[in-house]
């Protein structure tokens, strides 16, 4: 007698049948699998390779935000970056931005009066135009007035004529309404570039920057690591005008005027402090 699937009949056993459609089902499953596995990983790189083109800096053209050459002048044209100065006095620079404001500055004016601080103020032209009273009044107490460019505006995206017409906007403005020439210009956010610079020179201005920062937030803090890290021509950062201003940040302002000034600075305009005699 012969069984099911032996080699004299031939034909597969049941279980034989099993195993042979196992086998073919797990070899679909695999080719299936695999075939799913390179489409997405296809997708993925495909993905990953757009992604990063569409995340590449843009090239720019050798001649992008390059400054206009001032080919038909023939005087010195020059215009320094300052951070900070080195006096050989212990000198320090208070600065206030975005002013002038008629509730703001007042309340400035009046803590630095009480410590005889005097400061700089980089106004906003439009905010000079529309409180100028106020401006006067920062002239008149001894502080200097200078330009913080018309209307907060980045001066990093504007084109090279419309930046030297917001310079020059915000500099006749000052002059007619307090009497006082600018020396200086403080670009907003501090950015500035090469277009910046030449309208900068146009003016005869240096640009201002800073090497301490005396933010409304975290304010107590703030003077507390700018007491720490003091030294003489260290520039401070403030602001008197647009959204930043609060009570609690002027008495740390004050508290960090008093603690200076018994530790023997003297608070004075950054045009001051840059014209004093170096330390060697």
């Amino acid at each position: 007698m012969t069984r099911a699937g032996s080699p004299e009949t031939g034909a597969p056993a049941p279980q034989d049948e099993r195993t042979a459609r196992d086998g073919q089902g797990v070899s679909r499953r695999r080719v299936l699998t695999s075939t799913l596995t390179a489409a997405a990983l296809a997708a993925a790189s495909t993905y990953t390779a757009s992604d990063a083109v569409a995340r590449r800096p843009r090239k720019h053209s050798p001649t992008y935000r390059v400054s206009p050459r001032p080919e038909l002048q023939t005087t010195r044209r020059d215009s320094r970056v300052v951070w900070r100065g080195h006096p050989a006095e212990r000198l320090a620079c208070l600065t206030f931005d975005d002013g002038p404001d008629p509730r703001w500055t007042p309340m400035v004016l009046d803590l630095l009066a009480r410590h005889d601080a005097r400061a700089t103020f980089f106004a906003l032209g439009s905010h000079v135009v529309a409180h100028p009273d106020v401006a006067r009044a920062t002239v008149a107490a001894g502080h200097e007035i200078a330009s913080h460019g018309w209307d907060h505006k980045d001066m990093t995206i504007l084109e090279p004529e419309p930046l030297l017409d917001d310079v020059r906007r915000t500099h006749e403005a000052i002059v007619e309404h307090t009497g006082a020439t600018p020396r200086l210009v403080r670009p907003p956010w501090g950015r500035i570039d090469s277009p910046g610079l030449w309208a900068a020179s146009e003016h005869g201005y240096d640009v201002a920057l800073w090497s301490h920062h005396l933010p409304t937030d975290g304010a107590a803090a703030k003077v507390d690591r700018d007491i720490e890290t003091a030294s003489p021509g260290m520039i401070v950062l403030c602001h008197d005008g647009r959204g930043t201003p609060a009570e609690p940040l002027f008495v740390e302002v004050e508290r960090l005027v008093a603690t200076l000034t018994a530790d023997g600075y003297r608070f004075v305009p950054v045009s001051e402090m840059l014209a004093a005699p170096e330390a060697h």
